[in-house]
């Protein structure tokens, strides 16, 4: 049974006789239990293979007394327990670390969290998603890619590989077991976010190109549907033509209309911060995603106005016309992503983020910016 069905959100991890902490498994294994689609590697280099793979499984929030994180597997930043999968691939005196995981903190920086502050990270072209190639936070070559909403990351931690294995890594992922994932693919993000059901506030991150790292107040949310939140906001939203029909369908690859091409996932409403976030996916391959903030003026969740860069390049940050108002632009590459835009309007502010894409383009965002009306 997955795991995230069946959470008890007031449970907390108080017991250190129940702290659990990461196992062997397979990648088939772990897909019928994660909050997320697990993927594994089907291209590798001739000399390298799968070493072993580890499953961190979810566990309610909470650090037992003399139990530590890393004995749990997890980093320091919050006493959350989600879960994850990591692999070792090793070759002939080289090693890669895969680590696979919901990147669900926060809209996910631009796609390239993991590889954050690289100048310039490069894109890799994985058919229906776009893959990044740069430096990650340990200062090791690494990759990353964003597949069906699970955060997939490569990073060396031994010998060399050069940009041509890496590539062939990252483009090479595919569902390891997709019937058992058939749940994960169905479920709203929302119900899968670890913070939102379990109430409880996750760490700050950047959110993307313009500098912003308030953390989302999960801890005091509550879902809401595209109905009630034209019929009774707490703030007005905005969200893409038609996004409130249809459904994912890889099938659906022939659709090009811009404006139609999104459809709701699912939206919380924060009482406290004055705000909602509306999360939306790629009617087409499920993994290009697009969030939206709107909040009152004087919420946490509000953008600054002029917003400060973050510290991450982008080929992109201007104040552009969108909306018939001024709005903040940015993109780590025009071309492939990814996008946002930070803009005000009757009294709301708001702040859109679309990930890295292989079917949007900077001028195709701008026009579902442009294109955005009231539920």
């Amino acid at each position: 049974m997955s795991e995230w069905r069946v959470a008890d959100p007031t449970a907390r991890l108080t017991d250190p006789e129940a702290a659990d902490p990461p196992r062997e498994t397979t990648f088939a294994d772990a897909a019928a239990r994660a909050n997320f689609v697990v993927h594994a590697p089907t291209t590798l280099p001739d000399d390298c293979a799968v070493e072993a793979v580890t499953y961190r499984h979810e566990q309610p929030p909470g650090r037992p007394e003399g139990v530590s994180a890393e004995e749990l597997g997890q980093t320091p930043w919050s006493d959350g327990n989600p879960c994850s999968v990591r692999a070792v691939v090793r070759g002939d005196g080289r090693a890669l670390r895969i680590k696979q995981f919901l990147y669900d903190w926060a809209p996910p920086a631009a796609g390239v969290a993991p590889l954050w502050r690289t100048p310039d990270p490069e894109p890799v072209d994985c058919g229906d998603a776009m893959g990044w190639l740069g430096t990650d936070y340990e200062g090791r070559r690494g990759a990353c890619l964003q597949r069906e909403r699970a955060q997939i990351e490569v990073s060396v931690t031994d010998g060399e590989f050069d940009a041509g294995d890496l590539s062939a890594v990252v483009s090479g992922f595919a569902p390891a077991d997709a019937a058992a994932s058939r749940g994960v693919r169905q479920a709203p993000f929302h119900a899968l976010n670890y913070w939102v059901r379990f109430g409880c506030r996750p760490p700050g991150v950047p959110h993307g190109l313009w500098d912003h790292s308030e953390p989302r107040p999960y801890d005091e949310s509550h879902p809401v549907s595209l109905a009630s939140l034209a019929y009774d906001p707490p703030v007005r939203p905005l969200v893409p033509v038609g996004a409130g029909g249809g459904s994912y369908n890889r099938d659906d690859g022939d659709r090009d209309d811009t404006h139609d091409r999104f459809v709701l996932d699912s939206a919380l409403a924060f009482p406290e911060a004055d705000a909602v976030e509306l999360v939306f996916r790629n009617r087409a391959n499920a993994s290009d995603h697009l969030w939206i903030t709107a909040a009152g003026p004087d919420s946490p969740l509000a953008p600054d106005f002029p917003p400060e860069p973050a510290d991450q390049s982008a080929e992109t940050r201007e104040r552009v016309s969108l909306r018939g108002t001024d709005a903040y632009h940015a993109a780590l590459t025009e071309e492939h992503g990814a996008w946002e835009a930070l803009w005000a309007e009757e009294g709301v502010r708001y702040a859109a983020w679309a990930g890295p894409s292989a079917a949007l383009d900077g001028e195709a965002f701008r026009d579902v910016i442009d294109g955005l009306g009231e539920p």
